[in-house]
């Protein structure tokens, strides 16, 4: 016989012998756990906005380590490590979104060494596949440089002739180095890479 859905002979209490609520607890514990993360995982889930932006910081990350790592290449030797300017993104990670790279300009210590050196210093300032305009700045020096390099080697060579030969011929030659001067001089205000930048710049790279 059975009155309310309960046995006859059955207590219509019960005796909690501890386990039927330890397990109840653990039950509540796992539930707020999985509620805790559901909770987590809508907080880090991103909007399409948020997702665009990290797609785009990633894009530009990608283009600026590119761009530093052409320079570092063509470079080599003269050129420092690169060094980044960073954001932090939606997703919470950071990426680089600017850098730079220390190049020597200095000259050599005689007049084909600056003229080799000066020709690596643009390689290495128009390596990437879109100079910025620091590096356009940098190219514009090293161009100065073949040049002002290029007319100190004629006229050593200039001076190294007069004492071979002690010629009377010494009036035409003074009238080639003229000549030969000024088509350097212009050479150097027709710099492609000048645009009245300040010729002093030391860095590359940045972008």
């Amino acid at each position: 016989m059975t009155i309310s859905g309960v046995s006859y002979y059955q207590p219509l209490y019960s005796v909690d012998t501890g386990q039927n609520s330890n397990t109840a607890n653990e039950q509540d514990g796992q539930n707020g756990n999985n509620q805790t993360q559901i909770k987590n995982q809508n907080r880090h889930e991103l909007t399409h906005e948020q997702k665009m932006q990290v797609i785009e910081l990633q894009q530009r990350d990608t283009e600026v380590r590119m761009h530093e790592a052409a320079h570092i290449a063509a470079g080599a030797g003269l050129t420092t490590g690169a060094t980044y300017s960073y954001q932090r993104g939606p997703d919470n990670k950071m990426y680089a979104i600017g850098g730079e790279v220390g190049i020597d300009t200095s000259p050599g210590s005689t007049a084909q060494e600056t003229l080799k050196k000066a020709g690596q210093i643009k390689r290495a300032a128009l390596a990437p596949a879109q100079p910025s305009p620091a590096d356009l700045q940098v190219a514009a020096t090293a161009t100065n440089m073949e040049i002002d390099a290029k007319i100190e080697i004629q006229k050593e060579q200039l001076e190294d002739k007069k004492k071979e030969q002690k010629s009377d011929n010494s009036s035409q030659d003074r009238a080639n180095l003229d000549q030969s001067l000024e088509q350097n001089n212009q050479n150097r205000v027709n710099n492609p890479y000048a645009l009245n930048y300040d010729y002093n710049i030391r860095t590359i790279g940045l972008f």
